[in-house]
């Protein structure tokens, strides 16, 4: 790979975790969009697996103080495991399957999110845990699920920023077990983990200055910019699959 291509990595690592730092998701929607064209769609997922786990530590760390424990292993605990089940169905995909699928969830989570928001859904215990495994596979086999959790746990009584902190700490985890699925059948290699741990040290910069602007942002604004943002990514990848 060439140097400007590496470059190139850094530079969308560093501004998409700008904006997953604001938003709390879309840490591997924005990034997969970007990286798809110089590194190829097989390859994104390997790639962000290494990637995103510096950026969601990093963040978890940055907003450690608002983290929600209950929440986090609602989830968490079903999630995991479903990762590693999603991972194996990923590798089984051709690169066009690839991109309807990404598309396909990604667009989903729109109106998903919106419907669930008007009936204002409190969650359960038992309804958290069942969407984090729902949200484990994807997880796994996709990006962007993590806009499928908004209503549910902020429907659990999760706050904008202990939302953000909260997911950011599911993410490391499922990222840990995504690396190690890929792995252990042998969809990293090693120019997938060299590009990985660059584009994973350029987010915690990123995760920084998104922790200062969402301080700033009001909750309306930062609908907004969640919406626009999964509207423009599932677009992307549904023109890569029928293009």
């Amino acid at each position: 790979m060439e140097l400007i291509d590496i470059l190139l990595v850094c530079l969308i690592a560093f501004v998409t975790a700008g904006i997953t730092g604001i938003t709390g998701v879309a840490g591997g929607l924005l990034p997969a969009v970007f990286l798809t064209p110089i590194i190829g769609i097989t390859s994104v997922m390997p790639v962000l697996a290494i990637m995103l786990l510096f950026g969601s530590v990093s963040r978890a760390w940055i907003n450690r103080a608002n983290f929600h424990r209950d929440a986090f292993g609602r989830i968490a605990i079903p999630a995991v495991p479903m990762v590693v089940l999603g991972g194996i169905f990923y590798a089984q995909l051709e690169p066009k399957m690839i991109a309807l699928m990404l598309g396909s969830v990604v667009l989903a989570s729109i109106p998903i999110r919106r419907i669930a928001k008007s009936y204002e859904i409190k969650t359960s215990r038992s309804m958290l845990s069942c969407v984090g495994g729902v949200f484990g596979f994807l997880a796994g086999s996709s990006t962007g699920p993590g806009l499928l959790l908004v209503p549910f746990m902020l429907g659990y009584g999760l706050s904008r920023t202990s939302f953000v902190a909260t997911l950011a700490v599911i993410a490391a985890l499922t990222h840990v077990a995504r690396a190690a699925t890929f792995g252990s059948i042998g969809l990293i290699g090693q120019e997938i983990l060299i590009l990985g741990l660059i584009g994973g040290a350029a987010t915690i910069p990123g995760n920084i200055l998104g922790k200062i602007i969402l301080k700033k942002m009001t909750n309306h604004n930062h609908e907004i910019l969640v919406d626009l943002m999964a509207f423009g990514g599932g677009v992307n990848f549904l023109y890569l699959a029928l293009a």
